[in-house]
This record gives structure tokens, C-alpha cells and sequence, in this order.
């Protein structure tokens, strides 16, 4: 009659498998890579905006300083009772 002999197929689908697997490794690290671009391309971006925004608005850069104060903003004392007005830890006036 005839004989059913598939021995060489289970190794096709084993070749197969490990294929799809690493094709499916392969695609995951596409994925990963092209958000992290966006990621960094989009943070960069945003800072190079908000640099624009300052030097619009008349605040120079400054690294590792604080910005001047300058007209819309308020120009306050820094903490309660530290101003000219007082506040809750100002000495009592007579």
C-alpha cells in the first residue's frame, strides 16, 4: 500500500517557527527604534520651542542661573514676611 512518512515536514515547521520568531524580534526592534526617533526628535523639538519662547519674551539664557525678573511677572518678596510689608513672621509694628 502506501506509507505516510512526514519526518521531513516537522522539521520544515521548526524552520518555519524560529523564522516567525526571529521576523517577529525583528519587527519589535523596528517598532522600538522609530518611537524612540520620535521620542527624541519631539523632546528636542520642544525645547528648541521653548527656547524661541524665551528669547521672545526678552529672558536671556542663563545656565545653571535664574532668570531675571522682568515686567509680567510678579516681583514680590520671595517669602512670607521677608518684604517691606510683613507678613505672619514680621515683627509686630508699634
Amino acid at each position: 500500500m502506501y506509507q505516510d512518512d512526514y519526518g521531513w515536514m516537522a522539521g520544515f515547521g521548526v524552520g518555519v517557527l524560529i523564522f516567525g520568531i526571529i521576523l517577529y524580534l525583528a519587527i519589535l526592534a523596528l517598532v522600538l527604534w522609530i518611537g524612540y526617533l520620535i521620542m527624541r526628535t519631539a523632546v528636542k523639538n520642544g525645547i528648541l520651542l521653548a527656547d524661541e519662547a524665551r528669547a521672545a519674551r526678552g529672558i536671556p539664557q542663563r545656565p545653571g542661573g535664574q532668570y531675571p525678573q522682568h515686567p509680567g511677572y510678579p516681583s514680590g518678596p520671595s517669602a512670607p514676611g521677608a518684604g517691606p510689608a510683613g507678613g505672619p513672621s514680621a515683627p509686630p509694628t508699634r
